[in-house]
């Protein structure tokens, strides 16, 4: 038996296991892609430290205090020798009548305006439309995780993340092979394109590795030029620029050079706009997954209604939610910016 390591999963195991039955067992457990990716350290560790030394990932502090583990994984875990890549697709089609309106809030007392008031809607990510995705990849995590332990030979050390903790997932499933890092910073699949959440199993046991695949943007730069903040530059981001950043991070002000922008967008959380021009995102693989379906107040809100919600209103519609990170008196600042004439 191993010795225990903080945080970390030992699994109890019978028989031998493989990358490619893994990789079964990772399709079996609903995910849509899956590599193996060498552990090895960051081919970025220069342009990231960079990055965070000219202070463009903006109040994430969180980033600046793991640059180690994030540039090297064996400085936070030892014991790792590979990792399992997976990727789940969260693109749900629009719903059939997506115009905002006064009906975001069902069953609230709140406050709405008058019915002649002009509405202006409020755009929300897609990736927020439905259940929490780091909820729901963990789920699906937890259940590879059994499978492996099924059937693997040797006990094991095993840890999942979803967008959290010190790792770099993009860069880890760009080497897995799911696809490869777009300008916009995306992980852009050959196939279908750049919307799928990600997901790890960081694992002691020796597995073959995959092939990264070669960057296929070419001359393209339809990301950088839609990008109505200026926030991208080839294979980098502004987060001080970035809608994005401004609506889900940002607890502050929002610069007033961004609202004219942001009012043009109509993003009130999160922003699409570079993976929507991405051409390789005209032929997106559909989600028929119920957890990413839209739910109230997805896709879009009437911000007059948002500037209006109570504490117990904006509870309500963002419990178990990944919008949920946006506090109400977040999500009002930005109402109220997107409804200033």
């Amino acid at each position: 038996m191993p010795v225990p390591i903080p945080d970390a999963i030992a699994l109890q195991t019978n028989r031998g296991v493989s990358a490619e039955e893994i990789k079964r067992l990772a399709i079996a457990a609903g995910f849509d892609l899956v590599g193996i990716a060498d552990p090895v350290a960051s081919a970025y560790a220069q342009e990231y430290r960079a990055w965070l030394a000219q202070g463009q990932h903006g109040g994430m502090k969180y980033l600046e205090d793991s640059v180690a583990a994030r540039t090297n994984l064996s400085c936070a875990f030892p014991w790792v020798k590979s990792v399992i890549s997976v990727a789940m697709t969260y693109y749900a089609r629009e719903p059939a009548c997506a115009s905002a309106s006064n009906g975001d809030l069902p069953d609230s007392s709140a406050a709405v305006p008058p019915a002649d008031e002009t509405r202006s809607p409020g755009r929300i990510a897609r990736y927020a439309w439905g259940r929490d995705y780091h909820r729901v990849l963990m789920g699906h995590l937890r259940k590879l995780q059994d499978e492996v332990r099924r059937v693997a030979a040797d006990d094991f050390i095993c840890r999942a993340y979803v967008d959290t903790g010190p790792v770099h997932e993009r860069e880890l499933a760009a080497r897995a092979g799911l696809g490869w890092i777009g300008k916009n910073t995306l992980l852009i699949n050959p196939r279908y394109g750049s919307w799928f959440v990600l997901g790890e199993l960081l694992t002691s046991l020796p597995l073959e590795f995959d092939s990264a695949q070669p960057d296929r943007c070419g001359s393209c730069t339809r990301c950088i030029d839609a990008c109505p903040t200026k926030a991208l530059s080839p294979y980098q981001l502004n987060a001080t620029r970035c809608i994005s950043y401004h609506t889900l991070e940002n607890r502050g002000d929002i610069p007033d050079e961004f609202h004219k922008s942001m009012r043009a967008a109509q993003y009130i959380l999160g922003c699409d706009i570079c993976q929507t021009v991405c051409p390789w995102n005209h032929r997106p693989l559909v989600s028929e997954n119920q957890d990413f379906q839209p739910q109230a107040p997805a896709p879009a809100v009437d911000v007059q209604v948002v500037r209006q919600w109570r504490p117990e209103d904006w509870d309500r519609l963002t419990r178990g939610k990944a919008h949920r990170r946006a506090k109400l008196e977040m999500w009002q600042r930005t109402a109220g910016i997107l409804a200033k004439q």
